[in-house]
């Protein structure tokens, strides 16, 4: 599997093609937000195809410079590859790429209790435990979303404390104030 970072344009276009049919319309930010972090360095968007350079899945992240975690913003596979063993070799692929630059990439799948579709949100969750990540005592709850907090070990693997405040970190650079105030809530040591 082949990584390709994506320029504005080309994530716009998977933005506007897939993602606004991958993602709930409650989980997925505005894309103008998404270009801002992009031209501010701490997004990035990566395109994950196959030997024919055809797109199999997609993976959106938020990095700060110096810091040992990303954020895993945004990850999908193609719907017609789905139950085949893609999204496990996506997630295997972007731990290597990461690998260098940090020790985990962090999770955030909606919590079971609260999702629209339980069954659909503990599948979700035993799929990214399946595929190598490990699960925190974290929880958040973003714009009313609540979420369990898991950790995709890529070259180290911290503990939940650095966890979760390097989480902390990434959401105060995502969602400035006075949204962040109220609206991003977190759970755990």
């Amino acid at each position: 599997m082949q990584i390709q970072l994506l320029d504005c344009a080309g994530a716009q276009q998977l933005y506007e093609s897939r993602m606004v049919q991958d993602f709930p319309a409650a989980e997925l930010k505005p894309f103008t937000a998404i270009r801002e972090m992009m031209q501010a360095g701490i997004y990035e968007p990566l395109a994950l195809c196959g030997a024919d350079g055809a797109l199999q899945a997609y993976a959106f992240q938020v990095l700060l410079p110096g810091e040992r975690a990303a954020l895993l913003d945004y990850f999908a596979v193609r719907g017609d590859l789905r139950g085949g063993g893609i999204g496990t070799q996506a997630l295997q692929t972007l731990a290597d790429h990461y690998k260098e630059r940090l020790d985990d990439l962090i999770l955030e799948c909606e919590h079971p209790e609260e999702a629209p579709d339980k069954a659909v949100a503990e599948r979700r969750i035993a799929f990214y435990l399946r595929a190598g990540a490990c699960a925190t005592r974290l929880e958040s709850r973003v714009f009313g979303v609540r979420y369990n907090i898991l950790s995709l070990p890529c070259g180290g693997h911290a503990d939940d404390a650095v966890i979760g405040r390097q989480l902390k970190d990434l959401y105060r650079m995502m969602v400035p104030e006075p949204y962040y105030r109220g609206n991003v809530i977190f759970y755990g040591p």
